[in-house]
């Protein structure tokens, strides 16, 4: 047992969930003290994601992609980060904003409804565009794997 779940966490999309479960905890827990102090849930949803997203950034920094051979520096990873998960943060306001509004819906469902729909658009951009391995890296590693 212990060793499929060791196999399960060499997988980076289970590792892209478990930090994204994170995420939306921190999201979730803030989104609604936010909402009864700003009375706003387009506001609350903003504030309330770019702290998870800065959580979520370094999980995935440290954890998720920390054997890619990245060759970027970190400024530029947390622009590209920030930038590519943005839209999906506005989306997902807009939503939990509509379902909070219009479909009276807890803000938490909300939450939950928006964050699985951008799920696999911030997995798409952050494996294989922000933490890709460069060529050359990854180039060289395959030869290492050859001469062994």
């Amino acid at each position: 047992m212990q060793q499929k779940i060791t196999q399960l966490l060499q997988i980076d999309f289970v590792r892209f969930c478990i930090v994204g479960a994170s995420g939306f905890v921190i999201n979730a827990v803030l989104l609604m003290v936010l909402n009864k102090d700003l009375h706003s849930p387009f506001v609350a949803q903003l504030i309330a994601a770019e702290i998870a997203l800065f959580s979520n950034f370094m999980f995935h920094h440290h954890w998720t992609y920390k054997a890619n051979k990245v060759r970027k520096t970190m400024s530029k990873l947390i622009v590209q980060f920030h930038l590519t998960s943005w839209a999906a943060i506005i989306g997902s306001a807009a939503l939990v904003t509509v379902g909070i509004n219009v479909f009276h819906l807890h803000e938490v469902v909300a939450l939950a409804i928006s964050s699985g729909i951008a799920l696999f658009w911030n997995f798409g951009w952050s494996k294989f565009m922000i933490w890709r391995s460069s060529p050359k890296e990854s180039h060289e590693s395959e030869k290492l794997e050859e001469n062994s």
